[in-house]
C-alpha cells in the first residue's frame, strides 16, 4: 500500500497463505533492524485469539487492509497489513518475544501470520500481486 512497505505471501497447495515483509521491507533498513513485534493493535490484540477445530472457531474474518501487527524499529514503526482478505487463523508468537527472526529469518520462522481465504477471494486477487522473480527484479535482489 506504501512504497518500500513490501510484504509476502505464500500461497500453501492447501489453500493457506503465510503472510510476512519481504526482503526489500523499508523497516530492514532501518539501523538496528526490527526491535519490537505488537500484535496489540485496532480493538484486539491478535496473539490472544486461539482458534480451534475443523470449522476453525474463533477465527477473525479479516480484509486486505486490516493491520495485523506493529512492527518497531529504533526510529519508527511500521503496520503490517494482511494483504488478502480471509481468516486468520494463526500469528507468530515466537516474534514478540524473539522479534529478531525478522531480521534473521524473515521468510522462514520470521512469518508474521498464517491466514486462510476463500478460494474465489483468492481468484479475485491473485492476479494483482507479482511473483518473486519480478519482485527480485524489481527491487533488484
Amino acid at each position: 500500500m506504501k512504497p518500500e512497505h513490501d510484504q509476502y505471501i505464500y500461497r500453501h497447495a492447501n489453500g493457506l497463505c503465510v503472510i510476512g515483509l519481504a526482503a526489500g521491507h523499508v523497516a530492514f533498513k532501518d539501523e538496528g533492524g526490527i526491535t519490537t513485534v505488537d500484535f496489540n493493535v485496532g480493538k484486539s490484540n491478535r496473539s490472544e485469539i486461539k482458534v480451534t477445530g475443523k470449522r476453525k472457531r474463533n477465527a477473525q474474518q479479516f480484509e486486505s487492509n486490516t493491520a495485523l501487527c506493529k512492527v518497531c524499529t529504533n526510529n519508527a514503526f511500521y503496520i503490517v497489513r494482511c494483504c488478502i482478505k480471509g481468516s486468520l487463523l494463526e500469528v507468530n508468537e515466537r516474534l514478540i518475544k524473539q522479534p529478531e527472526l525478522l531480521n534473521s529469518s524473515a521468510d522462514r520462522e520470521g512469518y508474521v501470520a498464517i491466514i486462510m481465504p476463500k478460494p474465489a477471494d483468492w481468484l479475485k486477487v491473485k492476479d494483482s500481486f507479482i511473483t518473486f522473480d519480478e519482485y527480485r527484479k524489481l527491487r533488484h535482489f
